[in-house]
């Protein structure tokens, strides 16, 4: 599991803890439950806490601590569809136009062209990237390695920040939380909704709409499950299909 999933649980275990005042091995359904009515958070909120108590009471069934999960008969608070954004291709070259640096231009394109997750673009190793095959090896979630391809736009930016990068074996000076601020600044300047996730959609349904087989989205993206994927190209219409 990432530091990031890790940390995930911690924090909403730990409220969760606090507030219950009682051994969580005794804890009972009508417990859980009447915790999460007392929430004043948002339904996307309280269907986190619920997953994280049930991660783990699985985990403690799992090592015999309880004899049977409080969430077994207990349904998950239920949560609107999100609103998923996704980069639009005039906005690609907005964004473009308005990166400060070379360093900044090359982030933006690249993630438009590949998909990464942010965390996976701050860890790219310079000898993953082999600029002849325009490929980058990267390790995904779960300690997979794969292999992305960039486009011509890109391969320039990567060639020029090459010149003046600082010396060292990754190819940015920022890990992934340092990659999510300039994305932030980016986006208050411009007013683009521009995180990687929304590249990710972009590069999903961008590729899905030029004719590539939902199943090599999927191995782009690193993704474990179709049904994922599905989601990450959900804006693909019942047009495109058409046009198809």
């Amino acid at each position: 599991m990432s530091h990031g999933g890790i940390e995930f649980y911690r924090s909403y275990l730990q409220k969760f803890i606090q507030r219950i005042r009682k051994p969580v091995i005794v804890v009972n359904t009508q417990d859980v439950a009447e915790f999460l009515a007392s929430l004043t958070c948002s339904p996307g909120g309280k269907h986190a806490y619920y997953r994280a108590i049930r991660a783990f009471y699985m985990w403690a069934l799992e090592n015999d601590h309880i004899e049977a999960s409080p969430l077994n008969k207990m349904k998950a608070p239920k949560v609107p569809k999100p609103l998923r954004h996704a980069v639009k291709l005039d906005d690609v070259i907005r964004l473009l136009a308005e990166c400060a640096t070379i360093r900044d231009k090359l982030i933006v394109s690249m993630l438009a062209d590949t998909g990464l997750r942010r965390s996976e673009l701050a860890s790219i190793d310079v000898e993953g990237v082999d600029p002849e095959r325009k490929t980058i090896k990267v390790w995904g979630k779960g300690a997979k390695e794969r292999v992305v391809c960039f486009g011509p736009r890109t391969h320039t930016l990567f060639l020029q920040w090459l010149k003046v990068r600082s010396p060292g074996h990754r190819l940015f000076d920022l890990n992934e939380w340092g990659v999510g601020e300039m994305l932030k600044r980016l986006e208050r300047r411009t007013g683009i909704k521009c995180n990687a996730h929304a590249f990710r959609r972009t590069f999903a349904t961008e590729s899905v709409r030029n004719g590539l087989n939902v199943f090599y989205v999927q191995s782009l993206l690193g993704h474990s499950s179709l049904t994922m994927t599905r989601i990450y190209a959900e804006q693909v219409s019942s047009e495109d299909a058409i046009k198809a």
